[in-house]
């Protein structure tokens, strides 16, 4: 009785040589962030656009962005600050090499039409010293005093001198040495501004 009751126990799938443990099923590997339960959010093209005129409106804001046509003009004028300076200059070397008239060479001395006050001139040789501080190439300094001697004399008067050294400022800036100086320019010299035609 006993053995016929080990004997129904023990079946073909429970004995000892045929016990199998049911497979583990295999975990999937999680990737490192988990997802929210929220859809991601998915960029429209509308969205998109936006953003990039948003961000080039940014750059356009920066310090040295330029629109083509919208960098400001060179000036046109002498500035009461800038013309004192330089008639301070033209006051410490006036008169220099100049006091005698009578050493001049035929080709500088003054015609017997033109009323200039040698005293108030600068000599070209004084105006080459002086503008040779600027340390900008000679050939350019020399354009820039053919443009300022209208009297050919070989001197400066003091308006002729405060536009030349006015134009190797500028040209330290940047700006071109001009063609021609503009009436605007001279009369600025002179402490006199020149209006333009619409009045301004």
């Amino acid at each position: 009785m006993a053995g016929s009751l080990a004997s129904a126990r023990l079946t073909p799938h429970h004995t000892g040589s045929t016990l199998v443990p049911p497979p583990v099923p295999k975990r999937q590997k999680s990737p490192r962030m988990l997802h929210t339960l929220r859809n991601p959010h998915q960029v429209s093209d509308e969205e998109d656009d936006s953003h990039k005129k948003g961000h080039r409106a940014l750059l356009r804001k920066g310090k040295h962005a330029h629109h083509e046509g919208s960098r400001k003009k060179w000036r046109e004028e002498i500035r009461p600050r800038e013309r004192k300076r330089y008639e301070a200059l033209w006051a410490s070397n006036r008169g220099i090499l100049l006091t005698d008239t009578r050493l001049m060479s035929p080709a500088t001395s003054l015609s017997s039409d033109l009323d200039r006050d040698v005293s108030q001139c600068v000599a070209n040789v004084v105006v080459r010293e002086v503008w040779r501080r600027s340390r900008l190439p000679l050939d350019e300094l020399a354009e820039i005093y053919d443009l300022v001697d209208r009297s050919r004399t070989g001197m400066l008067s003091r308006a002729e001198f405060v536009v030349g050294t006015w134009l190797v400022d500028q040209r330290l800036k940047g700006r071109k040495v001009p063609a021609k100086v503009t009436n605007s320019v001279w009369g600025s010299a002179n402490g006199v501004t020149v209006k333009g035609p619409n009045g301004k």
